[in-house]
């Protein structure tokens, strides 16, 4: 019987395939983080369950493919930030 260890495991998961290993995170996440349970709260200390944060994370994403995002250098100065400092 092999030993089971963290080396283990790690070489068995670089065996699979990009989309395998993407399913096998994807199964693993459901079960370390149910629906309901908190995993992130907001800058207004608002509490988000994985599938709010889920969600805010998708609708991010999307208004940045749709070019509703501001560059990280319009941002530094709408903020009083100097773009080379960051």
């Amino acid at each position: 019987m092999k030993r089971i260890s963290a080396e283990n495991i790690y070489s068995e998961i670089m065996l699979l395939s990009d989309t395998e290993r993407d399913k096998l995170y994807d199964r693993m996440k459901k079960e370390f983080y149910k629906s309901a349970d908190i995993v992130a709260y907001t800058i207004d200390g608002k509490a988000l369950t994985f599938d709010q944060y889920r969600k805010r994370v998708h609708a991010g994403v999307e208004q940045c493919m749709r070019g509703e995002s501001v560059g990280l250098e319009d941002l530094s100065k709408d903020l009083g930030y100097n773009y080379a400092d960051l």
